[in-house]
């Protein structure tokens, strides 16, 4: 690995420029690291530039994580340029639970934004994609996808939802571990999601320490398995009919104490936005689903009075008459009326033919 730092501007920035490989010598990678940043104190900014660099091994991604983590306890910022859609960004992205939300793609917007006006954009940018959302499904996936990138600790990430008669289910999920971790807590009746999705739970339940749970021992058991030690789930509540009776975003983190008080606000803000996203898009399919009710009806009527005017003409029917005929002949057949009426106007001729 060849690291490159300087200072830049405004105020107290480092610029740190990262090329060829990270970690092959985790070691040596540390120490330059930190040579890079010796003399910065709080508030300065760390900007890594890793757009040229060739390889991000697991090891080089442990590294750079645990230096991130060093600057924080530090109270320094650290912000990442990556290449959109690298190899790099997408290691970065999968793995790298600190430097995850704080990634960009353009050096100047890296040195020039703070932290809040990454946030206001961030939010902006899922509140289009809720909008312009046209199913509960896709809601769900930009939620799950919004909390891994805004909630620096979270590896995994999922949605419950429960149904008016009880029954919980996992719709969204970052991760099939996540879809297990959910379903052993619906299976038990026990655990966070299932407690923040109840309509008489609490507004939230965290656990900072898994490996010491008491309250959800089985819970507990199989999120220590999948290496799993901290866990937060906050409440959904959608509204409308057919909505659920209620929810929980819920967020995973393999570190101990991982999920801070400013995640568990970001998962608030979250909620919020998938709360009002699900009800107007549960209002959007209500409205689609009624309307093409609407239209089956009104053609149903159609079809059914063809059928009552052929009767009429050719039998010399009344209008009462001729539908008593259709109706018998529908409970006679265990065939629905429209179908009937359709039936004998397609092929009136032929079934009328002696």
């Amino acid at each position: 690995m060849r690291l490159e730092a300087r200072s830049g501007t405004p105020g107290q920035t480092r610029l740190i420029a990262v090329t060829g490989v990270l970690g092959d010598d985790a070691t040596t990678d540390a120490g330059l690291f930190l040579d890079a940043v010796a003399g910065l104190t709080e508030p300065a900014l760390v900007v890594l530039d890793l757009r040229e660099l060739d390889l991000l091994t697991a090891d080089g991604l442990r590294t750079l994580t645990a230096f991130v983590e060093s600057l924080d306890r530090r109270g320094l910022r650290c912000h990442v340029v990556v290449s959109p859609g690298s190899v790099v960004d997408a290691s970065i992205r999968a793995g790298g639970a600190v430097v995850r939300p704080l990634v960009f793609h353009d050096l100047d917007a890296a040195i020039g934004k703070d932290e809040n006006e990454w946030l206001s954009e961030q939010f902006a940018e899922l509140t289009g994609l809720l909008l312009a959302a046209d199913s509960v499904d896709e809601v769900l996936r930009h939620i799950v996808t919004a909390a891994m990138v805004l909630i620096p600790a979270a590896d995994l990430a999922s949605i419950t939802l429960r149904s008016p008669d009880g029954r919980f289910s996992t719709p969204a999920r970052s991760d099939s571990i996540a879809t297990e971790l959910d379903e052993a807590q619906y299976r038990d009746g026990k655990g966070p999601c299932v407690e923040a999705a109840r309509p008489d739970g609490p507004a939230y339940a965290v656990s900072e320490d898994l490996a010491g749970e008491r309250r959800w021992p089985l819970f507990a058991k199989v999120a220590l398995h999948h290496g799993l030690l901290s866990v937060m789930a906050i409440d959904l509540m959608p509204a409308g009919h057919p909505a659920p009776s209620g929810g929980a975003v819920n967020v995973y983190s393999r570190r101990r104490r991982g999920l801070t008080e400013h995640d568990r606000h970001m998962a608030l803000l979250l909620s919020t936005h998938a709360s009002l996203a699900l009800a107007h898009t549960f209002a959007v399919e209500q409205g689609k689903a009624e309307h093409a009710h609407l239209r089956t009806a009104i053609e149903s009527r159609d079809v059914i009075g063809q059928a009552k005017g052929i009767l009429m003409a050719r039998h010399g029917l009344t209008s009462d008459e001729a539908f008593d005929l259709l109706r018998r002949t529908s409970q006679h057949l265990n065939v629905k009326l429209a179908d009937v009426a359709a039936t004998f106007t397609e092929r009136h001729r032929e079934l009328e033919a002696p």
